[in-house]
This record gives C-alpha cells, sequence and structure tokens, in this order.
C-alpha cells in the first residue's frame, strides 16, 4: 500500500463536516441524557478483569476501542491491571515505566520525561516549538501528549495502564507512531457501595521522611446511577542537597575594562531540598439512561508542585560537588496544575454501538531555574560581551551574568471522537469513527540576568535585565475519518485491514531574541501556519491454532505531523514534514491448557523515514533550536511477557524487550556526523523485569512476599556520535545500565491490608538522562533505597 500525502492551502470540507457532526453529537447526548432517563433502566459494567480458576488474571483492554481479553487481541499489548498496579505499589509514571519494557524514557524530574517506545528515540532536545511525541499518552479517551512534559497523574484508583507497542495512528492518530500509552480510570459502579482509603509512610537513605493518603468512594445514587469520587495528598521528601559554591562572572565595565566577581549560592543552601506536594480530586458520574444508554461525565484535578532538581553533579568540574549534591544559585521551582472534564455517551443500537467521547483539557506549567551553569566564565567565557557594555551603551555597568531561567506555560485541548463498532456475534466485525482535535500551547520562556548592564540598548523588548526571551502560541488541530475492519475467513482465520484519512493544520506566532544588542542575532518574529493531509494503513491476519493459541502477523504504520519552524536559513526551511514509521510483526499469544502458563511476545522489524530531529545546532545559522528531516532509520526487536502459576501460592512473572535501534544512512548536520549503524539515543537495547510473589499464611491471616527485580541496559545520550568536526573520537555520554530491586510483604484481612516494603533495596543510581551541553555535567537520578509501611482498609 502507498501513503498518500498533500499539501493544502486551506481547510477542507472533510474538516468542516467532521467539526459540525462532533459538536453535534455533543447536543444529542446532552438531550439524550434530559429526556430518555428510566428510572428502571439497567446496563452491565464491564469488568476490567476476573480470576480464573488457577488464579491467573485474565485481563480485559480496549486497545482497538472494544472490550476484549487480552489474549484474544492479535497485536502486541501489555497491561498493568488494577491488581498489579497495587501489588507493585505503583504511584507515578517512573515506577510504572520501569515494569513496561517496550517503554524507554528521558526525564529531567516528575513531570519533566520524554517518552519512547520500541528503541524509536530522535534524540531531540523537547523544544515547545518543535516536533511532537513519537508516542501518544491517553487519559481515558484523551489524548493528553505534551512535548517535554508528560502529564505524570498520580496512581491511585486505576483501572488499567495499557502499553500498545508499534505504530497504533490508525485508532489513535497522530504521535501514535511507535506505541501509545493508556491510564484508564475506575468508573463508578451502580450495583454497590464501596469505599476505601490507603495511608503510606516512608523514609529514604539520606533523605527526607515522604506520606501519602488517599481514598475513594463509590455510591449508588439510585438503581441506574451512580457517583465515584477519588482523592488523594502525597508528600515526596527531598534526597538531593544545594551544598555552597561560587560563581564567577566576567564583566567589561569603566568603558570596557576585563575584571572578575565571584557569588555564592548562599540564599539556597538547603538538604533535601527537591520536595514534591501532589494533591488531587477526580469525580465521575454515570447514569444508565434507559437500557440501551449510557453516560458518564468525569473531571479530574491535580496539582503537583516541586522545590529543587531531580539531578545531582558528582562530575562537576569544580570537584566540590558529590553524590546526591548540586550547586545551584536561584530557585528551583514548578508547579503543575491541570483540569480535564469528560463525557462519554455509549448507546446500544442492537447489532452496533454508536460512541461518543469528547474531552476539555485546561494545563498550566510554571517553572523557574538556575541557568547560571551556563554563565560562569569557566564554562562560557563570552557572555560578558553582551551582557556588559560593549556592543551597546549602558547608564549603568553590569555586576554579575548569572541567570535565572522562568517559563511560563498554559495548554489547551479538546478531543471529540464519534464512533459506530459492531457488537453482534458476527463473522464480520467494525469500528468506524470521527475524529476532532484542537490544541493550543502559550509559552513565554525568559532568561533573567538580574546583573547585566542598564540602558535602552539592554531593553531589546522594553523589559530590563532580560537577556533572552521566546513568546510563542502554538496551535495544533486535527480531523480524521479512521475504520478498522475484521473478518473471520473460518473458526480459526481472521483478516483485518485498517485506515485513517488525516487533516493536520498547525499554526506558529509571537517572537524569540536576544534582549540585548546581539550583532548578527536580530530578534526572530514567526506568523506562519501549514496544512498537511494524508492516508495511512494497516493489515492483520490471526490464525486461532488452539483455544487458547494465537499468532498473528500485521503490517502497520505509524505518523506525527510535521509543523513550523520559528526561523529558516539557508541550512533549515520554514516547515518540516510527517515523518512515518513502517511496521511489520509477527507475534503470539499462548495460555497453557491448565491455564497456569501465559507467554505473549511479538518480533518485529520498523522503518522509519524522515525522521524528525529537534535541537540547537550553530551550524543551523540561527540561534534557536529548529527541527529538520534528517535521515533513516531501521529497528529490529522482540518483546514477551510470561506470567507462570508455579503454585496456587507461588505466581512468577517476567517481561521484556530487545531492540537493535539504529540508522539506516549516514547522518550529517553541520559538524556533527554519525556513521550508518550508530544506536539511536536515549534507549537501551534490553530492558526487562521479573517478578515472584508468594502468599503464605501467617497466623490467621492472608500473608504474601513479594519481590521485583528491574534491568534497563546502557543507552547512549546523543544521536550524534562525532562532533565540532572530530571525526575520530566518539563524543556521546553513556547512560549506564541499572537495575531496581523491590521487596514487600504485608497481611491481609478481610478489609484491611498492611505491609512493609523496600524500593530500591540495593540504593543504586540510576542514571535517567545526561546533561548535553558542554557545561552541563549534571545525571538525573532516581530515589536511593526508601524503606515505608503502608495500610489501607476497604469500607463495603
Amino acid at each position: 500500500m502507498k501513503r498518500a500525502t498533500s499539501i493544502v492551502q486551506n481547510k477542507t470540507k472533510i474538516s468542516l463536516a467532521i467539526n459540525h457532526a462532533l459538536y453535534g453529537s455533543v447536543i444529542a447526548g446532552s438531550i439524550l441524557s434530559t429526556t430518555i432517563f428510566t428510572p428502571n433502566a439497567h446496563a452491565q459494567q464491564q469488568e476490567n478483569k476476573a480470576k480464573d480458576v488457577s488464579g491467573i488474571e485474565i485481563i480485559e483492554v480496549t486497545s482497538r476501542k472494544r472490550v476484549e481479553n487480552i489474549q484474544n487481541v492479535p497485536s502486541s499489548v501489555q497491561a498493568l491491571s488494577s491488581s498489579d498496579l497495587e501489588e507493585q505499589g505503583i504511584e507515578n509514571f517512573e515506577d510504572y515505566a520501569l515494569l513496561l519494557p517496550s517503554l524507554s524514557f528521558t526525564s529531567a524530574g516528575p513531570g519533566q520525561a520524554q517518552v519512547y517506545m520500541r528503541g524509536a528515540a530522535d534524540g531531540g532536545d523537547g523544544n515547545a516549538s518543535g516536533s511532537q511525541p513519537s508516542v501518544a499518552i491517553y487519559l481515558d479517551e484523551q489524548p493528553v501528549t505534551a512535548i517535554g512534559r508528560n502529564l505524570d497523574l498520580h496512581i491511585y484508583d486505576i483501572e488499567r495502564i495499557e502499553a500498545l507497542a508499534g505504530p497504533q495512528s490508525t485508532l489513535f492518530g497522530a504521535s501514535s507512531q511507535s506505541g501509545t500509552l493508556r491510564i484508564i480510570t475506575n468508573k463508578p459502579d451502580v450495583d454497590a457501595f464501596e469505599s476505601g482509603v490507603n495511608v503510606d509512610f516512608s523514609t529514604t537513605k539520606e533523605g527526607e521522611p515522604s506520606h501519602t493518603i488517599e481514598g475513594f468512594v463509590n455510591l449508588p445514587l439510585t438503581d441506574n446511577t451512580a457517583i465515584r469520587v477519588v482523592g488523594w495528598n502525597k508528600y515526596d521528601g527531598g534526597y538531593i542537597d544545594n551544598v555552597a559554591g561560587t560563581h564567577t562572572s566576567a564583566l567589561f565595565t569603566n568603558g570596557g575594562e576585563l575584571s572578575f566577581v565571584e557569588n555564592t549560592n548562599e540564599r539556597f543552601v538547603e538538604e533535601d531540598f527537591n520536595t514534591l506536594d501532589n494533591s488531587g480530586l477526580r469525580a465521575s458520574l454515570k447514569t444508565e439512561i434507559n437500557n440501551d444508554w449510557e453516560a458518564v461525565l468525569t473531571a479530574i484535578y491535580q496539582k503537583q508542585e516541586t522545590n529543587g532538581v531531580w539531578y545531582h553533579d558528582p562530575d562537576a568540574p569544580n570537584g566540590e560537588v558529590g553524590d546526591l549534591e548540586v550547586q545551584r544559585f536561584n530557585p528551583e521551582t514548578m508547579d503543575d496544575e491541570f483540569t480535564q472534564a469528560s463525557l462519554t455517551i455509549t448507546g446500544d443500537l442492537g447489532d452496533t454501538e454508536l460512541v461518543y467521547a469528547g474531552s476539555l483539557m485546561e494545563r498550566d506549567v510554571q517553572f523557574n531555574s538556575d541557568y547560571s551553569d551556563y554563565t560562569d566564565y569557566y564554562s562560557t567565557s563570552w557572555i560578558q560581551y553582551y551582557g556588559c557594555e560593549y556592543y551597546g551603551s549602558a547608564t549603568a555597568d553590569c555586576t554579575n551574568m548569572m541567570i535565572a531561567y522562568n517559563d511560563d506555560n498554559k495548554y489547551e485541548r479538546d478531543t471529540h471522537e464519534l464512533r459506530l463498532q459492531s457488537i453482534s456475534d458476527s463473522n464480520f466485525q467494525f469500528t468506524i469513527g470521527l475524529y476532532h482535535e484542537s490544541s493550543s500551547h502559550d509559552y513565554r520562556q525568559e532568561w533573567v540576568m538580574e546583573g547585566i548592564a542598564k540602558g535602552p540598548d539592554f531593553e531589546q523588548f522594553g523589559v530590563p535585565d532580560l537577556w533572552y526571551l521566546t513568546d510563542q502560541k502554538r496551535e495544533d488541530n486535527q480531523s480524521a475519518v479512521f475504520g478498522e475492519f475484521t473478518y473471520d475467513l473460518n473458526e480459526k482465520l481472521s483478516l483485518t485491514l485498517g485506515g485513517r484519512y488525516f487533516e493536520n493544520e498547525s499554526k506558529l506566532s509571537g517572537t524569540s531574541g536576544y534582549g540585548v544588542i546581539a550583532p548578527g542575532f536580530p530578534i526572530i518574529d514567526v506568523d506562519t501556519d501549514v496544512d498537511d493531509s494524508g492516508s495511512i494503513f494497516k493489515a492483520n491476519t490471526s490464525y486461532q491454532l488452539t483455544d487458547n493459541q494465537l499468532i498473528y502477523l500485521t503490517w502497520s504504520e505509524g505518523y506525527r505531523p510535521g509543523g513550523i519552524n520559528r526561523d529558516e536559513t539557508e541550512v533549515v526551511p520554514r516547515t518540516y514534514k510527517a515523518d512515518f514509521v513502517e511496521n511489520i510483526e509477527l507475534g503470539w499469544k499462548t495460555m497453557s491448557e491448565d491455564q497456569n502458563l501465559r507467554f505473549n511476545g511479538a518480533i518485529y522489524a520498523m522503518s522509519w523515514d524522515d525522521m524528525q530531529l529537534t535541537r540547537y545546532d550553530a551550524s543551523f545559522g540561527s540561534p534557536v533550536g529548529l527541527t529538520i528531516n534528517v535521515t533513516e532509520s531501521s529497528i529490529i526487536g522482540i518483546e514477551s511477557d510470561l506470567t507462570y502459576m508455579l503454585t496456587a501460592n507461588l505466581r512468577l512473572s517476567a517481561a521484556a524487550s530487545y531492540n537493535q535501534a539504529e540508522l539506516a544512512e549516514d547522518l550529517t548536520v553541520g559538524n556533527n556526523f554519525s556513521p550508518e549503524g550508530t544506536e539511536l539515543p536515549n534507549v537501551p537495547e534490553f530492558k526487562g523485569n521479573i517478578s515472584a510473589r508468594y502468599y503464605v499464611p501467617v497466623m490467621t491471616y492472608d500473608g504474601y512476599i513479594q519481590a521485583t527485580y528491574s534491568y534497563v541496559g546502557e543507552r547512549q545520550s546523543d544521536i550524534f556520535k562525532y562532533s565540532g568536526g572530530d571525526f575520530d573520537t566518539d563524543q556521546r555520554e553513556d547512560l549506564a545500565a541499572y537495575s531496581i530491586t523491590n521487596f514487600s510483604a504485608g497481611i491481609e484481612a478481610g478489609s484491611w491490608t498492611a505491609s512493609i516494603y523496600v524500593r530500591n533495596l540495593t540504593d543504586e543510581r540510576a542514571e535517567l538522562s545526561k546533561g548535553i551541553a558542554s557545561w552541563d555535567s549534571t545525571i538525573t537520578v532516581n530515589r536511593p533505597r526508601t524503606i515505608g509501611v503502608s495500610f489501607s482498609y476497604l469500607f463495603e
């Protein structure tokens, strides 16, 4: 099948038709909910899990937008069920990412991760003006993907987390290029009252104590209406120390006289200064309108506040910084607040089901950080030429060159999907739908230098003390028609064909540039929009060897949209194209006859064409980071997971992935070069985990012991092997392999559970990311060994 793409100048009729249809469905759903309510109506709620007679948990997923047993889905899906999340003590993104072998990430701290799947990592720098992520993240039915800022939802009362490996764009659209990560919340249950509370307290080696309190209540209001309310408050104590240090500024004063001044960080010295406060509330109302229709209305609010940094600097060139220590000279804070409102209406039309899913989200992120390492004279020796009276005339001399970085972000996104799907027992099944999304991102990024020289020449934006400014708005809209059709050729053999036609619109407006006179670097204004359209496809055939054994073969495509550069040069055009991943995989789903052993997996090969790369590079001829389509990459890999009930009391689980992800062609950008065969950055060749859980009686109680070991292999920090014209020395930094061991034990008695746990038993320093700039030697690390206790009680 040949991909068709075209550039269009105006919004086409199909976009308008989809938009009107989707908004009209909202009105229709509202009318239905107020006029067709029937008190005696009842509909069965789908359960996400059950237990087989032998004890292996059967998980139901919606990876194909319909409820299915994961063993019957002919694609690579790994799911962490509600019980998995509870047993493993999962609380945040880093916790569950460690248990999903197909998923890799780099991180600068909570809510600051870039996510990859199956080794498809481009090495981009997470610039808000650059390319979109290659993995889509969904919260229920809405994509919440953000560049460099993953939505780090507190994990509690979650139905499951699904990792859909490989291209998923036919059903999940843009950015589901190499995979999709889905967080599914628990919905109200109209059949029974239930509530619960959980309290957790822990202490971290060389750090502060942490605590969490969380609870939920599920309350039936009538025979066919229920509400579910969830709340949490979490405090993570710090473990990074901000230690005393000095910053050296070079200055031009008295008409050009060179001098030096040292400043200390005395005001900011603090032990265990990286703390996190996370609180939130989720409320969901479900009503069974009549025997055939139901509606679920949900609102989620979360506020996450952090102080300090999640990296240390033991390799600092001054030799003054040790393990779990940094030297910072300005405030380090982040406030990340979001609200999501969603409505899902489902109607049984007989042999088909009509579903409307609409969501609105607003997210505000305010981020403040120290940028003074960049301006220290022993890191960058030219700053004073611009920050002091040299090119411009000053009314007051400069006093120091330290910089504070302030980043203010406002995200808005609304999504609407209307789909019709079959629910009969026919040998022909289908899902067809319309989709529309509008999103915007306003961001103002200020590099503030309070010690800069004063005067009109140092206020290019009319604001004093501004070293550099980016003040822009990005708008991305997409409309699509999609479908997936499955035909059972006989009782064993099935064929599936899928496709998606999409239209994307992108607009970028605003300004960026130096706040001081900077010859050769003018202020850059942008106000440009671009449209593109295209189609992607999927084909799958599956064969049921036995009732418990399935094999499948899939060919699929994934994409992420093109976009706009805020600057254009002789090297870099104003726009960049969409890039595409083509995937072929052979997979299997197996369960033993006695249903004590489950073994799933897939072998795959992917090619990545017109790969987008976003980064700042002097050879681009611009002072800002830009995006270009660079080259082709290839990925060959295998992923699998296994669960084995050795006895009625002992369960083993394991999951692993291996990826050979590398450039398929030479990559040259300016003075940077990587030959064909260079590994893609930030992703390990091997990642895996193994867990054992043993149930043992403790006096009159049910007890358990659990141990989990996770391993992440070595990774490279950059896509370029050689830089600066030196083609003999590998300039990349290795991100060392690491292993994390967690242990827990507890007792269960009726409605209550008590447990003790140790996370990171061996006190491993996991290198989650490294600074790649010449002046940045910091390393983001995980939490040291943590010992804790938890207690939960369930009211029924």
